[in-house]
C-alpha cells in the first residue's frame, strides 16, 4: 500500500513540475497550429508506415513467446488483440490486470491456457522493459550529467533494479524447476479447495492441475530452443522504429532533428511514462515529449506540434483501432462486449 501513495506522489509531483514547464509554452500554439499549414504531409505517411512496421515487430516479439505454448493464433489476428490490450489498459487502468484478463480471454479461443497466455505476456513485458533500459540510459545519464537525480534517488533507482532482477531470477529458476514449481502449485490448490469448500466454489481437480503443468512446463522446454537473438531483434527494431516515427512526425513540420537529442528525448518520455500511475503515461507523456524538446532546443512551436502528432500516431490512434479490434473480435465470437465487466 504503501509503494502504490509513493508511486502516486511521484507522479504528481512529477506532473506539477511538466506543467510548470509547459506552461511558458502555451504562447506558441497559434504558432504551432500554422505550421501544419505549410507541413511536409509525405512524412506523415513515412511516419504512419514506421509505426505500422514497429506494431509488427511487436507482434512477432508476442508470436515468439506463445509459439512453444498449445494453441495457434494468426499474426494478424494477433495484432487485432494486442491493439484491443492498449485500448483496455487505458479505458480500464487497473495496473495492466485488464489487458491480461482480456488477454487470456481471447487467446482461449484460439486454444491457449490461460498460463500461457499470463506467462507469454511477462515475457513480451520482460523484454520490452529491458528494451527500454537500455533506450533510457541515455536519458538516465544525462540526468546524471546535469545532477538532477540526487545520490538517495540514484540508490533507490539502483536498489530497485536490483530487487526486480533478483525477483526475475528466482522467478524464472522456480518456475523452469519441475518438481518444485508441482509442489507449489499442488499446496495452492490444496488451499484453494478448502477455501472453495467453504464458500461453495468450484474445486480444482488435483489431476487436471498436473496435467496443465506438465503441459506448460513442455512448453517452457520449447521455449529453450528458440533462438535469444530473435526476442532481441523484435524488441530492438520495435523500439528503434518507434523513435524514427517521432522523428518522421519533426520532419513533417520541416525540421530535422539532430539523432542524439532525439533519441534522448525519447528515452527520458520513456523515464516519465515509467513514473506515471496511468498507463503510457497518460496525459503526463503528452505534455512531457513536448517540454522535453523545447528544453533541448528546439523551437516551442515545432515541439509542441511534433510532440501531438507523435502521441496521436503512437499513442491515440492505436487505442481507437484497438476499441475498434474489441468490437470485431467479440462480434465474430458471436457476442457484443459491454464495457462495465471488461
Amino acid at each position: 500500500m504503501l509503494q502504490v501513495w509513493i508511486r502516486r506522489a511521484v507522479s504528481v509531483i512529477a506532473l506539477g513540475v511538466v506543467v510548470y514547464l509547459f506552461w511558458p509554452l502555451l504562447k506558441d500554439i497559434r504558432a504551432a497550429a500554422r505550421l501544419f499549414a505549410t507541413a511536409h504531409w509525405g512524412w506523415l505517411a513515412v511516419a504512419l508506415l514506421v509505426q505500422f512496421v514497429s506494431y509488427c515487430s511487436l507482434t512477432w516479439l508476442n508470436v515468439l513467446t506463445l509459439k512453444p505454448f498449445a494453441g495457434r493464433i494468426g499474426f494478424w489476428r494477433l495484432m487485432l488483440v494486442l491493439t484491443t490490450m492498449a485500448f483496455i489498459t487505458s479505458a480500464v487502468p487497473s495496473a495492466g490486470a485488464s489487458g491480461f484478463v482480456l488477454r487470456a480471454r481471447l487467446l482461449s479461443r484460439n486454444g491457449y491456457a490461460a498460463e500461457s497466455s499470463t506467462f507469454s505476456m511477462l515475457l513480451e513485458l520482460l523484454y520490452q522493459v529491458i528494451g527500454t533500459l537500455l533506450v533510457g540510459l541515455f536519458g538516465l545519464g544525462y540526468l546524471l550529467k546535469t545532477g538532477t537525480l540526487s545520490l538517495v534517488q540514484i540508490i533507490l533507482l539502483g536498489g530497485a533494479v536490483l530487487v526486480v532482477s533478483l525477483a526475475l531470477l528466482l522467478g524464472w529458476r522456480l518456475i523452469s524447476n519441475t518438481r518444485r514449481s508441482l509442489r507449489i502449485v499442488e499446496r495452492l490448490a490444496g488451499l484453494w479447495n478448502r477455501l472453495a469448500a467453504r464458500l461453495r466454489w468450484r474445486a480444482l481437480d488435483p489431476e487436471t492441475v498436473r496435467d496443465r503443468l506438465g503441459t506448460f512446463q513442455r512448453g517452457l522446454g520449447e521455449l529453450g530452443k528458440i533462438p535469444r537473438w530473435k526476442f532481441f531483434l523484435a524488441t530492438v527494431v520495435r523500439l528503434l522504429l518507434d523513435v524514427a516515427s517521432l522523428g518522421a512526425c519533426f520532419a513533417l513540420l520541416g525540421y530535422m532533428i539532430r539523432p542524439d537529442i532525439l533519441l534522448l528525448g525519447y528515452s527520458l518520455l520513456m523515464i516519465i511514462s515509467a513514473l506515471s500511475i496511468l498507463p503510457g503515461g497518460l496525459g503526463l507523456a503528452d505534455v512531457t515529449v513536448m517540454v522535453m524538446f523545447n528544453r533541448f532546443g528546439v523551437p516551442g512551436s515545432v515541439a509542441l506540434a511534433a510532440g501531438l502528432t507523435y502521441r496521436l500516431l503512437a499513442f491515440w490512434l492505436v487505442r481507437f483501432i484497438g476499441f475498434v479490434a474489441w468490437q470485431l473480435l467479440e462480434s465474430r465470437a458471436g457476442g457484443c462486449p459491454k464495457a462495465g465487466k471488461a
